[in-house]
């Protein structure tokens, strides 16, 4: 039987998962290409230290898969986007967005600025935009809800799995495809916009800092050896989470003994307790800055409490982890961190193993 009509030869395919959402859409997607006789390239950017030029066979397609992080291309592939060669190459843009499902009602996630931002650099680097798929994978940020039940991951998935093979058979027949998501929810995606920075800018080193190792930890360290940003280490002998973290969930996700809990009893009170300190409002006082003294002035207000934010967070999460070593105020912590009664969250099909480490 012969491989069917494609305005493509090759597909080269960079991606990034934390629990295998886009992993398991870079697949799908390598899957469909071969049906058309295009040939596929496929790499993973974890830890990457240097940018993999494509390698250009005919015409070819490149592909970015990656995960929405506090509505955003996922850092890590931002920063591989920003470093990627110039070039006139058709590129495409799949970002996995956190898909929920009650009931028989299906929920998509939102994008926010995941699909502009890539966008935006790859034009400027001439780069052409051939296609858009925000992408409603089951949502894996089980630090905020509970995971989701095996029927509601089976039924998504298999949803999508769809809806990716019949986009694939458009963007390789025409040369370029774009989801009715990308222009349905554009509204939506831009409202959210100073969300995305508040998260990139602040938002994600609190999340980076909520993540411990209950007293179940044994040691095993996978979850070390896993980390696609390299991001955790071992203080006090127990794994520490550094400031590189995306709480991608990853780790979460592959513990064996399901140990590494967020700790939601340590980061609200903690939070409560930074807006009860008077030091931005002082700071700001004594530089004589109000928010009402125009644009430069706020945004300097805000600077100043992301600045007091980081430091009170780097003092009060290395108290945090001196106390994890007395088994009896880990226990506390863990049995008042609602991770250990929730449902933990990996992609179909998708182990340990199934990540490649650089």
């Amino acid at each position: 039987m012969s491989a069917k009509f494609s305005l493509y030869k090759s597909l080269v395919i960079y991606y990034f998962s934390g629990t295998g959402n886009a992993l398991k859409a870079a697949g799908w997607l390598a899957e469909k290409a071969l049906e058309y006789g295009i040939s596929v390239n496929m790499h993973s950017i974890e830890r990457f230290q240097t940018v993999a030029a494509p390698e250009i066979n005919g015409k070819t397609l490149i592909a970015f898969c990656f995960p929405t992080h506090g509505f955003n291309a996922a850092p890590l592939m931002l920063k591989y986007i920003v470093r990627f060669p110039r070039g006139s190459s058709d590129v495409l843009i799949l970002n996995t967005r956190g898909g929920l499902k009650f009931g028989k009602v299906y929920f998509p996630g939102l994008s926010g600025l995941a699909q502009f931002l890539p966008m935006l650099f790859l034009s400027l680097k001439g780069c052409r935009i051939k296609g858009s798929l925000p992408f409603d994978m089951p949502s894996n940020w089980v630090s905020v809800h509970p995971g989701l039940t095996d029927s509601a991951i089976n039924d998504i998935t298999r949803r999508r799995q769809t809806e990716i093979y019949r986009f694939a058979e458009r963007l390789f027949k025409k040369g370029y495809a774009f989801s009715y998501k990308f222009f349905v929810y554009m509204p939506l995606d831009l409202a959210v916009a100073p969300v995305t920075l508040g998260y990139y800018f602040c938002g994600r080193y609190m999340f980076a800092k909520s993540f411990y190792a209950s007293a179940d930890c044994n040691d095993c360290r996978i979850c070390i050896d896993k980390c696609p940003t390299n991001s955790i280490t071992l203080v006090n002998n127990r794994p520490f989470w550094k400031y590189t973290c995306e709480s991608c969930m990853r780790c979460i996700g592959i513990c064996p003994n399901k140990s590494i809990q967020t700790a939601h009893s340590f980061i609200v009170p903690v939070m409560y307790a930074y807006s009860l300190i008077p030091v931005v409002a002082s700071f700001v006082n004594l530089l004589g800055l109000n928010t009402d003294g125009g644009f430069l002035q706020e945004v300097l207000v805000r600077v100043v409490n992301w600045i007091a934010v980081f430091i009170f967070l780097v003092i009060t999460y290395r108290i945090f982890s001196f106390l994890l070593k007395m088994k009896f105020i880990n226990r506390i912590f863990e049995y008042t961190s609602l991770t250990r009664y929730w449902r933990r969250y990996m992609a179909e099909g998708v182990k340990a193993g199934s990540f490649k480490k650089l």
